[in-house]
């Protein structure tokens, strides 16, 4: 089975959502200045794929889709407030 974990720049499917996006970030709560409300220790940050409103979401609910493809446009550098982060291994 395999258990790799989307990285920046990957296109994902949000499964609480429905959404497929491009993660741009996952980071710890902690770093946060605003309460994400979240129900763990680290929040992802999303967006659309051909651009718009970057949505957060929990880590656990961010898988690859079927399909899954690097996006060209996502960029080095992470637009998040906060630096990139790897996930804990599960």
């Amino acid at each position: 089975m395999n258990t790799a974990r989307p990285e920046p720049g990957q296109e994902v499917y949000d499964s609480a959502t429905g959404r497929v996006g491009v993660l741009q970030a996952v980071c710890d709560v902690k770093e946060l200045i605003f309460d994400p409300r979240m129900p763990g220790p680290l929040i992802a940050f999303l967006r659309p794929v051909k651009g718009g409103q970057e949505w957060t979401a929990d880590p656990k609910d961010v898988t690859f889709p079927e399909r899954a493809q690097p996006s060209p446009d996502s960029g080095d550098a992470c637009h998040a407030p906060c630096r990139i982060r790897e996930q804990p291994q599960q």
